[in-house]
């Protein structure tokens, strides 16, 4: 009986271990696509001219840290990107980076990561996909890849750590 009980928790506990630490991050990921999505939008209709604004890259800069950064000290200031976009973070400390890409179909075709969801063949106008980077499993890098786009408002992962 002690070895059935030995054998069960070698298996369930790694795996209750990984969910829940996965699962910390799916609040965060979706109030930030929430918050940024809301954002883009409020943009285009007040002040992009009905263009979408592209951030020009992640922020946080560099790596995902499982630790946390301070977004709205690290991104919402002076006239980058997020600050323009008037972005408030919804935690005190976020765990992924954020990226926008943004352009205007038909000069120029989305093109999100490796699955993420893909552009429909007739999209026309301004578009924008969103793309959250993190390091679910704490040993650096990026392990999950979030994505959500203006033509398809579903949250979809390209990897959802290892």
């Amino acid at each position: 009986m002690v070895a059935i009980i030995g054998i069960l928790a070698a298996i369930v506990i790694p795996n209750w271990a990984s969910t829940a630490r996965n699962k910390k991050y799916d609040p965060e990921i979706t109030a930030m696509f929430a918050e940024i999505s809301t954002r883009e939008e409020q943009y285009r209709q007040e002040l992009g001219n009905g263009l979408y604004l592209d951030t020009a890259g992640a922020c946080p800069s560099g790596s995902p840290d499982p630790n946390g950064i301070d977004f709205n000290a690290s991104c919402v200031t002076g006239v980058q990107p997020y600050a323009v976009l008037r972005v408030n973070a919804t935690d005190s400390k976020i765990r992924c980076t954020y990226a926008v890409t943004a352009g205007n179909a038909p000069s120029t075709s989305p093109s999100p990561p490796a699955g993420c969801s893909g552009a429909p063949a007739t999209l026309q106008g301004s578009w924008y996909y969103i793309v959250a980077s993190c390091d679910m499993d704490g040993n650096g890098g990026t392990n999950a890849t979030f994505c959500m786009s203006s033509w398809n408002n579903a949250q979809t992962n390209a990897n959802y750590g290892s």
